[in-house]
């Protein structure tokens, strides 16, 4: 029960952060796997899914976790870690042919970041990884990162249409 109370709380934060662009949908489940139990975390912005993380605990000890990336509908890659071992192991996965980039960088404090990118590397997308979890970025983030405001679609933009820059691939509304 204890287990099930953190991870609540810690998805709070992030529902609290910016209710109307990122929202996370948690599910548990004890029963496909006895004695372990599975919280999966499903991130979404504008109604579609970015970010998904299995998190696998077996009496409160970190068994596996797995993030998988999404932009568009499509998985663009995966980072996982697991101590099923004597030893942790992490990897990084990028989905052959995907018709985005995946990134995944760690700072001197290890600290993860990882980006899906466009042809011209312009971000999509942007996660930040805190205590091995990451968190989708928001869209005056990303929008930041790239140096621009963000397009029209996004909830308060007021600015000139973006949709005929390169790399916006956005539909006419």
């Amino acid at each position: 029960m204890k287990i099930i109370l953190a991870y609540m709380l810690g998805c709070l934060s992030v529902i609290a952060a910016d209710t109307s662009e990122i929202r996370v949908f948690t599910t548990f489940n004890t029963n496909t796997q006895p004695g372990i139990l599975i919280a999966l975390d499903e991130f979404t912005r504008a109604g579609q899914t970015n970010l998904v993380c299995d998190t696998r605990t077996k009496e409160g000890v970190l068994r596996i976790r797995t993030h998988r990336f999404y932009h568009d509908g499509l998985l663009i890659g995966e980072y996982s870690t697991n101590s099923l071992y004597a030893y942790n192991r992490s990897g990084i996965i990028s989905v052959a042919a995907a018709p985005y980039g995946f990134s995944v960088s760690f700072d001197s404090s290890n600290q993860m970041t990882a980006w899906i990118t466009a042809t011209n590397h312009l971000i999509l997308e942007s996660y930040r990884g805190t205590n091995g979890i990451f968190y989708p970025a928001d869209s005056q983030t990303i929008a930041k990162l790239n140096g621009m405001t963000p397009p029209p679609n996004f909830k308060g933009w007021n600015g000139p249409d973006l949709r005929d820059q390169p790399g916006w691939k956005l539909p006419r509304q």
